[in-house]
């Protein structure tokens, strides 16, 4: 039936002329099963709440679409669900309402399943944040809002005030019986995931150019995630303080974690992330100054990242002690439950006194959490890391297997800082798929095609190991869900022999994306190595020739008077040239520049208009 429906979407794009479709508006409730099928795009007004006892089943290249003006949204109520059942050449896309060229952070409210997997509301239930009229938990641990296969949500999430947000995609006490696989986030007003409890498991998420958080999980969330992908726009962020990853497990309505009950606290693992931040170089400062670290573990969270890349971000990991009214985050360290092992940190810039990078940082009760300055334990209280003597013997401990390099180009990933077209796939000498230490040598290196083998016998001719090995046979990593791979971070291999599971049904231009269509079908992505940068981020600058060797030209779009400064810096954040500093009218304008005093390399091209700064990269080949 499937095989079906899918070839019918294709005959049916084929005799498209690409333009000729029609809306369904929807609205209220759906309370009986539904289908959206993709000869049609479906404009959701307000919330929409999928009821209970009601099943939403989205076919293969279906568009929906959020209304602006209402901020339209869908919620999956308990014991509803929904069968979003996307392919890899057939993605589902949630997006905008709005023009390509037009679409903005928060045009929309997103997705949000409710289950009824166990919370820690003291009341055994929770509200949806928001204002969704939604409740979510209960006491089924396996319980089944459905499957989402193959999915992407573009421009959903508001935060209308401080803990009251709704993101691209919620997930609300959402049980083990729910599959998600195959979920890309992107340009979302608040968080790409926030999970708020449940025992929901997830593969191969990918998260870009949040405002806030890409991964958040709390409220006694246990699930399990492998195979996450988050790439930051280095000039959007939150003012609470933007991270890959932010865990909590207590606040004012839960259980307070005293006495520990681990049923109750936020036991997450992370195996296999890679978590690109917005510093280029530990030196840049062309970036927001609301980003706060890769991971905050704060509220008494146990949550454990394991196996996992976390580079360019002001703080690799920031742990945060709760107060005395509530469970202790540090006494997860001690206990062992919260665990942080086999992982890189790179690219950290140094404190402000003293050599030490921001490698891992302590933090007392929220305090100085989006400016963490403290090399060590916190000076007013000591260190409560025992048998630590604070969250930098943690990281360091040998047993554990974390190492940090100076800068995220020691990684060596391909390209992983192109919003437009991230290839973060480790290279041939990347210490992920690499290794020429003894036992081995430059003619028998590591081979990222083979298992991890730590036989040192008949001088290691079987040794395997690359130089910063996985680990999946510790007291988390070992969970059956988890796929042992030989390797850390989301990805294999190298730029010749690997595989880029983004590829094919990720979207990283959103907002130049040709949406006027019916059964949609991902275009290819780029060639592996090419770098379109011509394109807008996220909207309103155009570089172009790109890459350039001379002349140059910068055209933005003006959509009222106002003065415009354009100027050029390095990928450290040092302007290197004014091109313009002038009114402009309403409308396309250009800017003639040269580039003859600019060394190879690449740059960013800055627009501040009416207080507000974009950029785009653009690069100088001589």
């Amino acid at each position: 039936m499937k095989r079906i429906l899918l070839l019918s979407c294709l005959i049916l794009a084929a005799l498209s002329n690409a333009s000729a479709y029609v809306t369904v508006t929807v609205k209220d409730s759906i309370s009986t099963n539904t289908t959206w099928t993709c000869d049609k795009q479906y404009l959701l007004e307000g919330y929409v709440y999928v009821t209970a006892g009601a099943t939403l089943t989205i076919n293969p290249g279906t568009i929906i679409r959020g209304d602006k003006d209402t901020k339209g949204a869908l919620i999956i109520e308990r014991g509803a669900k929904i069968m979003a059942m996307g392919t890899l050449g057939n993605p589902i896309v949630f997006t905008s309402n709005q023009e390509a060229g037009s679409r903005d952070y928060g045009d929309w409210g997103g997705v949000v399943i409710c289950g009824k997997a166990p919370t820690n509301w003291n009341a055994g239930q929770g509200q949806v944040e928001g204002g969704p009229r939604s409740f979510y938990g209960g006491t089924d641990a396996a319980d089944n809002s459905g499957e989402m296969h193959y999915v992407r949500i573009e421009y959903g999430g508001i935060a209308f005030s401080p803990n009251n947000e709704v993101n691209a995609l919620t997930l609300c006490g959402v049980g083990s019986g729910t599959q998600i696989d195959h979920i890309q986030v992107s340009y979302g007003g608040d968080d790409g995931f926030e999970f708020f409890g449940g025992t929901v498991n997830a593969k191969h998420l990918v998260s870009v150019g949040m405002w806030d958080d890409d991964f958040d999980n709390d409220n006694g969330y246990s699930g399990k995630l492998q195979f996450l992908v988050a790439v930051r726009d280095p000039f959007s962020a939150d003012n609470s303080g933007s991270k890959a990853v932010e865990s909590d497990s207590y606040l004012s309505g839960t259980y307070s974690g005293i006495p520990v009950d681990l049923a109750k606290m936020t036991t997450s693992i992370v195996s296999n992330a890679t978590l690109v931040g917005p510093l280029v170089a530990p030196t840049s400062t062309a970036f927001n100054d609301q980003y706060t670290a890769g991971v905050h573990l704060r509220r008494g969270s146990s949550m454990s990242i394991l196996n996992s890349v976390i580079m360019g971000f002001p703080c690799g990991l920031l742990i945060d002690e709760s107060s005395s009214s509530y469970g202790s985050t540090t006494a997860n360290i001690a206990s062992n439950e919260l665990q942080f092992r086999n992982n890189i940190i790179a690219g950290s810039p140094n404190f402000t006194s003293g050599s030490t990078p921001r490698v891992a940082v302590y933090v007392k009760d929220g305090a100085r959490s989006l400016t963490p300055v403290n090399t060590n334990a916190d000076s007013t209280t000591g260190s409560p890391f025992t048998p630590f003597a604070g969250p930098l013997s943690f990281f360091y401990n040998a047993a554990f297997g974390n190492r940090y390099y100076s800068t995220s180009s020691n990684v060596r990933l391909t390209n992983p800082f192109n919003l437009l077209n991230p290839n973060p796939i480790p290279t041939s000498t990347s210490p992920i798929s690499y290794n020429i230490s003894a036992p081995h040598s430059a003619s028998n290196p590591f081979d990222p095609a083979d298992p991890i083998n730590y036989d040192t016998t008949g001088g290691g001719v079987n040794y395997n190991v690359p130089t910063v090995p996985p680990q999946y046979g510790t007291s988390k990593a070992s969970d059956p869900f988890f796929t042992s791979v030989n390797y850390i971070g989301a990805f294999a291999g190298t730029t010749t022999s690997a595989t880029n599971w983004m590829n094919n049904w990720c979207e990283f231009d959103p907002n130049n994306a040709d949406y006027d269509t019916i059964c949609y079908v991902a275009p290819p992505p780029p060639p592996t190595g090419v770098t379109d940068l011509t394109k807008i981020i996220p909207s309103g600058i155009n570089v172009y020739p790109n890459p350039t060797s001379g002349n140059a030209t910068v055209a933005i779009e003006v959509r009222k008077t106002c003065v415009a400064k354009i100027t050029v810096m390095d990928v450290t954040g040092k302007m290197v040239k004014t091109i313009a500093n002038t009114e402009v009218t309403k409308g396309t304008q250009t800017f003639d520049f040269n580039t003859s005093d600019l060394a190879s390399g690449m740059y960013i091209m800055s627009v501040n208009m009416n207080g507000k700064t974009r950029a785009v990269r653009f690069n100088v080949v001589k």
